[in-house]
C-alpha cells in the first residue's frame, strides 16, 4: 500500500467536506428560519422562605411587577398570561401559557406570541428554606442582528436580576399572596 498521495488527498478531502458542512449551515440558518439556534439559560439562588411559602408568591404573576422593576404587568386568564417586560429599555410583550404545575414544586410554560421560549421554574425545600431554579429556552429571532451576539449571559444576568428582587421582597417580609 502505497502514502505518497496521502496527505494531498487527506486536505483536499477535508477541505471540501468542511466547505460543504459549512454550505449546508448557512443554508439552514438563512432559510425561512426555520432551524434556529436555541440559547438554554439557567438561574438558581436560595431563599430563606419555605417552599409552600414561595411557591405561593410566585405562582402570584400579576403581584411580581411590585418586586421584580424590570417587570412592568402581568395579566393572568385562567392557564394564559400577557406579559409586558422592559429590558435594556426595550419594551417586549408576549403571552404564555402555564403548561404544567405540580404544587411546591413547579411550574412549566410556553410562549404563544412573542419573544419564542418555554421554560420551567423549580422550587426545592432546603429545611426551612427554598433553592429556586429557572430553566429556559429561548430561540432568537433569525432576522435579528442580536442572534449573532453573545445573549445567553445578557439575558442570564436578566433573570438573576428577577430572582434577587423576589428574593429581596420575600426574605423582607413583603407579602405577596393573597
Amino acid at each position: 500500500m502505497k502514502r505518497e498521495g496521502f496527505w494531498p488527498g487527506f486536505v483536499a478531502g477535508a477541505a471540501v467536506g468542511t466547505l460543504a458542512g459549512a454550505s449546508i449551515l448557512a443554508s439552514r440558518r438563512f432559510a425561512g428560519g426555520t432551524d434556529r439556534h436555541i440559547l438554554r439559560l439557567e438561574k438558581s439562588i436560595n431563599i430563606g422562605r419555605p417552599v409552600n411559602t414561595v411557591f405561593g408568591a410566585w405562582s402570584n404573576f400579576e403581584r411580581l411587577p411590585q418586586v421584580v422593576n424590570f417587570i412592568e404587568k402581568v395579566e393572568r386568564f385562567g392557564t394564559q398570561s400577557r406579559w409586558l417586560v422592559n429590558i435594556d429599555g426595550k419594551h417586549f410583550q408576549w403571552d404564555a401559557e402555564i403548561t404544567q404545575v405540580m404544587p411546591n414544586q413547579s411550574i412549566g410554560w410556553k410562549s404563544l406570541s412573542g419573544p419564542k421560549h418555554t421554560g420551567r421554574i423549580s422550587f426545592a425545600p432546603l429545611g426551612e428554606q427554598t433553592v429556586v431554579h429557572v430553566t429556559m429556552n429561548y430561540a432568537p429571532p433569525l432576522n435579528s442582528f442580536a442572534s449573532m451576539l453573545p445573549l445567553d449571559q445578557h439575558l442570564e444576568d436578566w433573570i438573576e436580576r428577577a430572582l434577587r428582587g423576589f428574593k429581596s421582597a420575600l426574605e423582607g417580609g413583603q407579602k405577596m399572596t393573597g
